[in-house]
């Protein structure tokens, strides 16, 4: 990058900047611009939109490392009115219509756009809605060099590791000990778990139990990306169709789920010979005959090939083949009345998984290329979350409808041994948030659990902490 004394703001030569920044793209990334938002390197006295609109940034929002806007849930107040909604950065003007912002649902709850820029827009951005979206003008209020940014912290450090990510709760860890907040995040994961016991019994009041646990166990094979289609293919194939398949030939099950999703082609392209496809296409045409596909659009941008859903729906379906015998609630129970270690239970769990075996261990497309290294559609992370997620709360609502405190006692046990998630974005803001600086304590299934109760119920709707009830709580001997 070019000297850092070339975009000082008192210079005036941020119109530059940005021109060089469309030029060589690579010197000033916008994640720059997103870290100045973040830590709201500026003034924050007499703030104004690009119409003259007075503002004043409450909390910036929570850094988004997904798809859609940049920052979300911020609350900003413009005049006398608090708003909370998403943020979106750019370094110009054109940033919002060349990404399609304007046609993308996921940005209509943006209310402002923050743009490295000295001049108000031609026009302002618009949302799929047609509502003007408000824009701030950073370059017009920036006090501190882009240059000294860049080299200030790592890009690894954000947006978790630095100091606006934390809550007024790491300075209560610091104040009365890790410890301490744990305690609280351990009761906060119980009424998590409770309350997903109780969303699985009240769906198996409407659907009956099989169906309820069919429809959980489906939902979190498909992650969070594709969790609603998923859902969607276990309503439109439901679970007793499922084990007549089952019982009829196992294969049908991946059959019927793939040409449920739509994603069972009729034909593959010429001179591709597919042996695995044409006994699925076999299948279909002697015993799913008429069977329609569901209009779902299974968007792949972002996804890791690992992750495609045919991968996933192939190894629910094995699963699924698997436990048809006796069913999937009662092959659960039977693990849960079994006198053994809590340990020893989360790996009877585990063995009711298929291994890296058969077509889609090898492959993440029909006509891709064969992986160097053969891998279970359903990998040991995701098992270990359909068992604390799908598992724990069918087997406490099992319980509890029975009365059966021995097999509830069995649940809970296994919920406080579970080891940790991987991968939960919304995990890794929580930590530094509540700990802060401190080495957190072991954090484990159940402490995870609390952190994402915790976010969902008091952070995610006030990032700035503003009367935060959990706070006096916590500062409670």
């Amino acid at each position: 990058m070019e000297s850092s004394a070339a975009i000082r703001p008192e210079t005036g030569e941020y119109d530059r900047l940005v021109t060089f920044a469309r030029e060589r793209p690579d010197a000033v990334p916008e994640e720059v611009v997103q870290r100045v938002w973040y830590d709201q390197l500026f003034p924050s006295e007499s703030l104004q939109t690009s119409e003259g609109m007075p503002v004043r940034v409450i909390s910036p929002g929570w850094w988004n490392d997904a798809e859609g806007p940049d920052f979300l849930g911020a609350q900003i107040q413009f005049g006398s009115t608090v708003r909370t909604g998403d943020v979106e950065v750019h370094l110009d003007h054109h940033g919002w219509r060349q990404h399609g912002h304007h046609r993308d649902p996921r940005y209509d709850n943006v209310i402002l756009e923050v743009v490295l820029a000295t001049k108000a827009p031609a026009s302002p951005s618009t949302t799929v809605s047609g509502r003007k979206v408000a824009c701030l003008l950073l370059a017009n209020r920036l006090d501190t060099d882009l240059g000294q940014v860049i080299q200030s912290a790592s890009a690894d450090d954000y947006p978790h590791a630095v100091s606006m990510t934390e809550g007024y709760c790491a300075a209560l860890s610091r104040k009365h000990g890790a410890d301490h907040v744990r305690r609280f995040l351990l009761l906060a994961g119980e009424w998590r778990l409770l309350q997903k016991s109780r969303t699985l019994a009240e769906r198996a009041a409407r659907a009956g139990m099989d169906q309820a646990v069919y429809e959980g166990f489906l939902t979190a094979c498909g992650y969070s990306r594709y969790k609603h289609h998923f859902a969607s293919v276990a309503r439109g194939l439901p679970y007793e169709r499922v084990r007549q398949l089952a019982r009829e030939e196992p294969m049908l099950v991946e059959t019927a789920f793939l040409q449920v999703g739509g994603l069972l082609p009729q034909v593959l392209p010429d001179k591709t010979a597919v042996p695995h496809f044409r006994r699925l296409a076999e299948l279909r045409a002697r015993h799913l005959d008429g069977l329609r596909s569901l209009p779902l659009a299974w968007s792949r941008t972002g996804v890791r090939p690992n992750n495609y859903p045919e991968r996933r729906l192939s190894g629910a379906a094995r699963f699924l083949a698997r436990t048809a015998r006796n069913g999937l609630p009662a092959t659960l129970d039977a693990i849960w009345r079994e006198a053994c270690s809590p340990l020893e239970r989360r790996r009877a769990f585990e063995a009711l998984f298929p291994s890296a075996m058969g077509f889609w261990a090898e492959h993440c497309t029909w006509t891709g290329k064969r992986l160097p290294t053969p891998n279970a559609p359903l990998g040991a992370s995701r098992i270990r979350s359909i068992i604390g997620n799908v598992f724990l709360p069918a087997g406490l609502a099992s319980a509890r409808s029975r009365s059966d405190r021995e097999m509830e006692e069995r649940v809970l046990e296994l919920f406080a041994a579970l080891p940790k998630e991987t991968g939960n974005h919304v995990v890794r803001i929580m930590i530094p948030r509540v700990f802060g600086d401190l080495k957190p304590p072991r954090i484990d299934f159940r402490t995870q659990q609390g952190l994402l109760q915790v976010f969902q119920d008091w952070c995610e709707p006030n990032p700035s902490c503003r009367n935060c009830p959990v706070i006096s709580y916590l500062d409670s001997p």
